[in-house]
């Protein structure tokens, strides 16, 4: 779990904003415009990224790489 308290959510979505692809490194998900946005809930950071279709097979590597670079 990521608390909300560990980062501002500026600098929480400005941090998910340069996750890359996994497929494609030289993207991210800013570029490819599926961050959605940064909130905090009951003290944890919640970040919404829809994917580009659905069944995207980068959706569990992407989250991995969220929850590592935010925790």
């Amino acid at each position: 779990m990521v608390t909300a308290a560990r980062h501002g959510l500026e600098t929480a979505r400005e941090i998910a904003a340069t996750v890359p692809d996994p497929e494609l490194p030289m993207v991210t998900l800013a570029d490819l415009g599926i961050l959605r946005g940064v909130t905090a809930e009951g003290g944890q950071l919640v970040v919404t990224i829809t994917p580009t279709y659905s069944g995207c097979p980068a959706l569990r590597e992407i989250a991995h790489d969220l929850r590592y670079r935010l925790g």
